[in-house]
């Protein structure tokens, strides 16, 4: 099992200082990844729902001072040494496909291989909109799978061209390429069955957020049913999750880990047995002591409970 940690970009704790010494701080400790999530504007009135969790939880106090994934990544990135760094996850139907497969690209050179890409198709409708990517926001599956193929163009071939339904690319060069070859891994966020088909078909692993244990088996059990009708081993596929972190505290709801260190760790191992490869958390849902505003503590308890070496 690899540990990542979501990092805090959001609300008005969140800092560069705080993004850096938190990134610092998992590095040190010998998590695989630290990630970042994403959301361009906060639009002030939405109709959309929030998919992750119960109406009134994805609220816009708590999105305020939200900053950019790509330029959060590329700071860290020169901060650290050994952990990897990745988005989770990037709504990428709304951005140039053209650009962000540069960014990756020389994202992944500038840090030595060490870049990890979480996507997703998104969920915000009026964020879309503002971006000027309306219009694309009823079809944003098939144009995430698009962009998906289009990236892996950029990213695999001299000179890159591509036609297709949302996006034509006539022959260019686009270097650098990706330190990681063939590209850098892409894991599909997004919790529904669709998700689980991008992976499939176009991605290297799924990561869903804060689904229910019984929510994550049928899921888990869909994906290796979905990989064996494509032929593809299941052994392939990095099968990941992202969950809110309680370390000392009861849950207050689906899509946490949470409890006493003993009841966390066997949590930990129920994940495990379930085939899960990669488990990232968000430490924020842990009660801050006011010595640790940035939960550096938890995050060094739970490195500690589940027996990572730390880097030196």
């Amino acid at each position: 099992m690899r540990y990542g940690v979501l990092l805090n970009l959001r609300g008005p704790a969140a800092t560069s200082a705080s993004i850096v010494t938190s990134a610092v701080w998992a590095d040190r400790l010998g998590y695989d990844t630290v990630w970042v999530s994403d959301h361009v504007v906060v639009p002030e009135q939405f109709s959309s729902q929030y998919p992750y969790g119960p109406p009134g939880t994805w609220t816009l106090a708590e999105r305020q001072n939200f900053f950019e994934p790509f330029t959060v990544l590329a700071y860290v990135a020169g901060a650290t040494r050994g952990v990897r760094v990745g988005t989770g996850v990037l709504v990428a139907p709304q951005r140039n496909p053209v650009l962000m497969g540069k960014m990756f690209a020389t994202l992944d050179v500038l840090s030595g291989g060490r870049v990890v890409i979480g996507v997703g198709a998104g969920w915000l409708r009026e964020e879309f909109e503002a971006l000027g990517a309306g219009h694309l926001f009823a079809q944003r599956g098939a144009v995430t799978d698009e962009w998906l193929q289009i990236w892996k163009v950029l990213w695999t071939q001299e000179t890159s061209t591509y036609q297709g339904r949302f996006f034509s690319l006539p022959p260019v060069r686009a270097f650098p390429k990706p330190v990681q070859r063939p590209h850098p891994p892409i894991l599909i966020g997004g919790n529904g069955r669709g998700a689980r088909r991008r992976a499939v078909r176009l991605g290297d692993g799924w990561h869903p957020a804060r689904p229910a244990l019984a929510d994550l088996r049928t899921g888990v059990a869909d994906l290796r049913a979905l990989a064996e009708a494509a032929g593809r081993p299941l052994s392939e596929l990095q099968i990941g999750v992202r969950l809110n972190l309680r370390l000392g505290e009861p849950a207050r709801g689906p899509g946490e880990l949470a409890g006493s260190p003993d009841e966390v760790r066997a949590q930990v191992a129920e994940l495990a047995e379930l085939g899960l490869t990669n488990l990232d958390l968000d430490f924020s849902f842990t009660a801050r002591r006011p010595h640790d505003p940035l939960n550096l503590e938890s995050i060094e308890r739970f490195a500690a409970l589940v027996g990572l070496t730390p880097r030196g």
